[in-house]
């Protein structure tokens, strides 16, 4: 098997974000069906939903990111505990405290959600900023560390194991609720 690759993270990856439509125009929000990750949302490894959905009008200048790109928290009280990362299950549109990050080419999307998950600590310390009002992560810097990278039969075959195991333990604990009850 070939060794693992030294890479920047913006060599196997492009990177977006997005804002918040007026709240006061309802026309942004009301009956609205695009799904909109604000930093409330990224709770799992995986997302599906948001609590908030905006219209086609709110969501006209924002980009729909497509489904398997990855959401990271880059500005939230969450990040003076964790670095919240996600793969996004349905395409969806972001705030301005999300930074979305697409793999291409030879990265894994499954992959690199994992190597997130697994030096979620690390990467917090790293990374973080500190004396801000708001806790944050530099994220430009995020863009630039570099990834030991396997091969890509290897990532996907690191990816789908522990993408398996995230919904063997998701119906476990459904399995436990429902015997709760």
């Amino acid at each position: 098997m070939p060794a693992w690759e030294q890479r920047k993270l913006s060599e196997v990856a492009t990177f977006g974000g997005g804002h918040t439509p007026p709240m006061a125009d309802p026309d942004n929000y009301e009956d609205g069906y695009v799904l909109w990750v604000t930093s409330q949302d990224v709770k799992s490894n995986y997302l599906d939903r948001t609590t908030t959905q905006i219209t086609e009008k709110g969501a006209k200048e924002l980009t729909l990111y497509p489904a398997g790109s990855l959401v990271m928290v880059t500005r939230s009280g969450i990040l003076r505990h964790t670095l919240p990362v996600a793969e996004l299950r349905k395409p969806s549109t972001v705030n301005q405290d999300i930074r979305v990050i697409l793999p291409q080419g030879e990265c894994c999307g499954e992959w690199l959600l994992q190597f997130f998950i697994s030096h979620n600590k690390e990467l917090l310390l790293e990374f973080g900023k500190t004396g801000t009002t708001v806790e944050s992560v530099d994220f430009g810097k995020i863009k630039d560390m570099l990834l030991y990278m396997p091969s890509t039969v290897e990532q996907q075959q690191i990816g789908d194991f522990f993408a398996k195991l995230d919904s063997l333990i998701t119906l476990h604990q459904r399995k436990r609720l429902w015997f709760a009850k």
